[in-house]
């Protein structure tokens, strides 16, 4: 993979031809309200919840090779797993085929459907990701090409998802208090990191603490060491950033607390903070985790809170302030970028004192910037922004957030532009948005395809209940135009004015963008709201009714509904013993041990 991509003539026709394709705007929007007898949505119990696993569907048929074609030979099967996921792209593929995935678990007797590979226009590859994928297991693939409903050619491929930990040497497990003597523990100095085989791990006591000096600019350095595994470290200061490094690779932090880093303002100019009266630039991009322009990155189990600065909000113009994790996964080797997994944290501000973007992108408007490629943001707890809690801004290539839990944020989760992608946000509780002035825009923001062309999302069974707008246009260089796939969602929002309380806010519909089976619902109005082209409204128009919207807001997260087989999507769909589908994310435990 290129981290940084230069098109040639070839690749600039085909890249005018796909926005052509896409450029076919629809007619105005339609707003429309019914009203029926409640049918209310059922509520699970926990221990139904606990047995949940994604419905599998029959066996597979195998079906007759077909011929070899030499115009296959050249094409490659690419298959990065993490631990509960896989993306899949085929690359030196011709244009019109049509790629359907089956895979199965090794030992398991029936095979799974997954979702057709999407296309991606940027390189003409088709890429995708499988979820809901077992750690440290073997996978069996078969990828069949179809050209006008005809198959003609099939792979057959097999990955193991991730371990849950990583290879350690014994020879160098290092006890924090052995080798930390107050102020920096600068790794590079000590020449601390592992190997492929043998990683080195720093375990800490859950009581002693790295503690930065006034003038440090980091607490923790560890500059492009790699291999490096830390556990249980709780980290104070550091002038600008709690952990900084720099072109490092295999990294894992499990279990640690991170709090007190960033600069401290002596001067408010127009509602922005400043280090000092000297300062050119408001303070930004202070972050609990700086890790530069590396990849491979596992953090899990960790609170990351209580920065020094705090965010101002949109009132004196686009926040500025500390982050919790700063994205810039463009390694300079490309087998090393992206491929960042953050699971299972506690990432939160307070309402007085918030994050400018809690998860933040850097370099957010090019293909290698912010978590680049093949990574995924789940189960966290993820709170207090002045803009984005979560920023996914960038290059997106099978970039996931999935089951998280998000409130008090000007916007969920920002999409804008996708350089690349396709971008998958799913299982998702939105609600309580809001800044510090309890102001909010989107759920999901997305635009700028346009501008900084050219990728999809996939937004798929997130429940959202806020006072703002559900999947909503936002402008990137004065574009607000998107290109995504939502299905089976649920948009409760609770005000309406000129453009908010919006279940979709689309300003430029698109003919390849696809709105299906979206519940939408404004408590203001008392009927649906949206700007957008619908391409099948709610399968069951009964539950479009003031009192079904109330019951679906107060029940909390997941929801239970029926949607009709054919509307269930298929690998991300998951199902309760009822039959119905689940709408939102599942109960988050990030203080869950690590195996």
């Amino acid at each position: 993979m290129k981290v940084a991509n230069r098109l040639n003539a070839k690749s600039v026709c085909l890249y005018m031809a796909t926005l052509w394709t896409l450029l076919a705007c629809a007619d105005g929007a339609i707003v429309t309200a019914r009203q029926a007898e409640p049918i209310a949505a059922m509520r699970l119990q926990p221990a139904e919840l606990a047995a949940l696993s994604h419905p599998q569907t029959d066996a597979g048929t195998r079906l007759s090779p077909a011929n070899n074609n030499p115009a296959f030979e050249l094409v490659e099967v690419l298959i990065t797993p993490l631990f509960h996921s896989a993306s899949i792209t085929l690359q030196n593929i011709a244009t019109g085929y049509q790629a359907r995935v089956t895979f199965q678990q090794d030992g398991a007797l029936q095979w799974q459907q997954a979702l057709d590979l999407q296309h991606e226009p940027v390189h003409q590859n088709l890429s995708g990701s499988l979820v809901g994928l077992a750690e440290d297991s073997q996978y069996h693939l078969r990828i069949r090409l179809y050209q006008d409903e005809q198959l003609k050619h099939e792979f057959v491929r097999s990955f193991h998802t991730r371990s849950n930990q990583p290879p350690i040497d014994p020879n160098k497990i290092y006890r924090l208090q052995d080798i930390y003597q107050g102020g920096v523990l600068d790794l590079e100095a000590l020449k601390i990191e592992g190997k492929p085989d043998g990683w080195a791990k720093i375990v800490g006591n859950g009581q002693l603490t790295i503690q930065a000096g006034e003038q440090d600019d980091v607490a923790l350095n560890i500059g492009d060491n790699s291999y490096i595994y830390f556990e249980n470290i709780r980290l104070r200061g550091g002038r600008r950033h709690a952990i900084s490094s720099l072109n490092a690779h295999h990294l894992w932090f499990n279990r640690c607390d991170v709090a007190g880093w960033g600069r401290y303002a002596t001067d408010i100019r127009d509602g922005l903070a400043y280090e000092n009266d000297q300062a050119s630039q408001p303070i930004n991009y202070d972050a609990g985790f700086n890790l530069q322009q590396s990849g491979v990155i596992v953090i899990e189990h960790c609170h990351v809170h209580s920065p020094v600065p705090a965010a101002n909000h949109w009132g004196y113009g686009h926040p500025h302030g500390a982050t919790a994790f700063l994205a810039a996964a463009n390694h300079p080797n490309p087998d090393f970028a992206g491929q960042i997994v953050l699971r299972y944290n506690h990432f939160v501000g307070t309402d007085k004192h918030r994050f400018n973007d809690v998860i933040e992108s850097r370099s957010n408007g090019q293909s290698w910037g912010g978590f680049v490629r093949d990574s995924a943001i789940h189960d966290n707890v993820i709170a207090f922004a002045n803009d984005d809690l979560i920023e996914l801004d960038g290059g997106q290539s099978n970039v996931l957030v999935y089951n998280n839990d998000l409130q008090q944020g000007y916007s969920a989760i920002s999409a804008t532009p996708i350089r690349q992608g396709p971008s998958y946000i799913f299982h998702n509780h939105i609600y309580n948005l809001g800044d510090q002035r309890q102001r909010a825009w989107a759920a999901i923001k997305l635009g700028g395809m346009l501008s900084a062309p050219i990728g999809k999302s996939l937004i798929f069974e997130n429940l959202v209940i806020s006072r703002s707008n559900g999947i909503a246009a936002a402008n990137f260089k004065g574009d607000n135009s998107f290109w995504t796939d939502a299905r089976n969602n649920v948009f409760i929002h609770d005000r309406y004015w000129q453009v908010m309380g919006y279940g979709i806010y689309d300003e430029l519909p698109l003919d390849a963008s696809n709105f299906v089976n979206n519940y939408l619902f404004n408590l203001a109005t008392g009927q649906p709201e949206y700007r957008a082209r619908l391409d099948l409204p709610f399968s069951n128009p009964d539950m479009l009714q003031r009192q079904v919207a109330e019951q679906l807001s107060q029940q909390g997260s997941p929801i239970a509904l029926s949607i009709p087989p054919a509307l269930r999507i298929a690998n991300f769909s998951r199902l309760t013993s009822q039959d119905q589908v689940l709408i939102g994310a599942l109960p988050i435990n990030t203080l869950r041990e690590a195996k």
